[in-house]
Formats: C-alpha cells, sequence, structure tokens
C-alpha cells in the first residue's frame, strides 16, 4: 500500500512539473500581444483554457482596443465558469459600446455575482440604447447597493424620462449612496416631477444635520453639508 501510494505521489508530481512547463512554454503573452496590437493573439488568449487570469487579461486588452471584430468573443465570455473573466468581458463590451452588445449585458444582470450585474449595469449605460432602460430601472431594486447606485447613475447617463419615477422611489433608498447618486441623476433631467422631491430629501438632510449640530455630534456633518449644496444646486 505505502509503495502504492509513493508512485501515486510521484505521478503527482511529475504531472505538476509538466503543467508548470507547459504553462512556461505556451501561456500567452497578453500584454505583448496588446502592445502589438495583436487582436488575432488576444482573441486566442480569450480562449485559454488553462488560465483564468489570461482570459480576464485578454478580455481588458480588447476592450482597450475597442475591437469590434472581439464582440462575438466576449459575449461568449460573458458565460465563463469564472466571474472575474464575466466582469472582464462586461467591462470590455461597455468599452466599445457597440449597439449588438446590448442584449447580451441585459441577460448578464441577471449574473449570480454582484460584481457582474454592477460591470453590466455600467456598461449599458455607456451603450445608452433606449432597450437597456427597462432593466436599468429594475436594477434599482437589485439586493446590492453597489449594484443599484450603478443604476442609478446610469439612468442618469441614459436619460430616458421613463426612469423619473423609479428613480424619485430611490430617493428613499436605505443606503446613502444609492439616495445621493439618484438625486444627481434627477437634476439632469430638469422633470418637473422631481422637484418636490428633491426639496423633501433637501429638507430632510438639513433637518439631520441641525440635529446632529444639537445634540454635539458632528459625525457626518461634513457629509451631510457636501450633499446638501449639490441638492440646491441641482433643485
Amino acid at each position: 500500500m505505502i509503495a502504492k501510494n509513493k508512485v501515486l505521489n510521484e505521478i503527482a508530481r511529475a504531472t505538476r512539473a509538466r503543467e508548470e512547463i507547459l504553462d512556461l512554454l505556451f501561456k500567452p503573452n497578453v500584454s505583448r500581444r496588446a502592445a502589438n496590437g495583436d487582436i488575432a493573439g488576444l482573441l486566442s488568449a480569450l480562449n485559454y483554457k488553462r488560465d483564468q487570469r489570461v482570459r480576464a487579461d485578454a478580455a481588458r486588452a480588447l476592450g482597450v482596443a475597442v475591437s469590434y471584430r472581439a464582440v462575438p468573443a466576449l459575449i461568449e465570455a460573458l458565460n465563463d465558469e469564472y466571474d472575474y473573466v464575466r466582469v472582464a468581458a462586461a467591462e470590455a463590451l461597455g468599452q466599445i459600446a457597440d449597439r449588438d452588445v446590448i442584449s447580451p449585458l441585459i441577460d448578464a444582470l441577471n449574473d449570480d455575482n454582484d460584481g457582474v450585474r454592477k460591470v453590466a449595469v455600467v456598461a449599458l449605460g455607456k451603450v445608452k440604447g433606449r432597450q437597456a432602460a427597462p432593466p436599468l430601472i429594475e436594477a434599482l431594486s437589485d439586493d446590492e447597493w453597489v449594484v443599484r447606485t450603478a443604476a442609478a447613475e446610469a439612468l442618469g447617463e441614459l436619460r430616458d424620462t421613463r426612469s423619473v419615477p423609479s428613480l424619485i422611489d430611490a430617493l428613499q433608498d436605505p443606503v446613502y449612496d444609492v439616495r445621493k447618486t439618484a438625486a444627481t441623476s434627477l437634476g439632469g433631467f430638469r422633470d418637473e416631477r422631481a422637484i418636490e422631491p428633491l426639496k423633501k430629501l433637501l429638507s430632510d438632510i438639513a433637518e439631520r444635520y441641525y440635529t446632529h449640530r444639537s445634540n454635539g455630534s458632528r459625525i457626518g456633518s461634513e457629509k451631510t453639508r457636501e450633499s446638501g449644496s449639490k441638492l440646491r444646486r441641482i433643485a
């Protein structure tokens, strides 16, 4: 039994050594391919099955290169088993900002990973397709506040008036960053429906600030003053 285990351990060590040698010999050099503008080489690296980091780096490089040729492969990478790669693919598609990527990015809003959902939201804001408005509005109700914040910002960039009621609702979000981003986005619309809710938010901020002052607390006062100043400019 001991001899058998020793043989198995030796086989395992030999296999690991073989894998390391193969990586040294054949692992794609993404940085070099990106520097040379080698799109074909980057596409090949995007399909390198042995290392998810190579695939993610290749996806980012294709996004920086704004390679429309890479769109189909990057869309496929949205289904990679590693969320690290899916995030990079969604980010790259947002940089390329081709209208063909809208539908796959909308699908990515259902990803189990909140990082993927957030980056997909940001990407949709960059592409600015009207069909992205309904799913972005829905993303304002995401369980993760980082996704809700990104959705509020993306809807501000999209400037689709259908989102105004939902952004007004987001002014009541329990997370400060979501409320602040929703207020900023509403300010860009200059929509009369947002005036009173923004005034109320400003009043609530001022009330909380003076309550803190009266209690002798300065916790959050700087942030509150900054928010109030921004909201006054919006309203």
